[in-house]
């Protein structure tokens, strides 16, 4: 398994996620394992987790499904509409590179 980092953006409709903190406790309880974290806004949401994958292009799929799972749990119909990557490894290769 390589280690990936994804940032998987997410749109519920007529739901804010950072009004509702019971609902944040759980998907963010549910999305643990990935170490996830969050930026929220009205309508929209975006997470920053570490995924566990054979290859990149398993990516969307695991965080994608691991995220709307979440959602789920809350009863709130998310759709996944982006999900960025790279693999961790290569990402710190190239900032030694660069000197940062």
């Amino acid at each position: 398994m390589r280690e990936y980092q994804a940032v998987v953006r997410v749109r519920h409709p007529r739901f804010d996620l950072a009004v509702n903190p019971d609902q944040l406790d759980t998907v963010t309880g549910a999305l643990v394992d990935y170490g996830a974290t969050a930026q929220l806004w009205p309508d929209v949401s975006e997470w920053t987790m570490t995924v566990r994958v054979p290859t990149l292009y398993d990516v969307a799929a695991t965080a994608g499904r691991a995220v709307r799972d979440a959602y789920a749990l809350v009863a709130v119909d998310a759709a996944i509409v982006r999900v960025d990557a790279w693999q961790v490894a290569e990402w710190d290769r190239a900032q030694e590179e660069k000197g940062n």
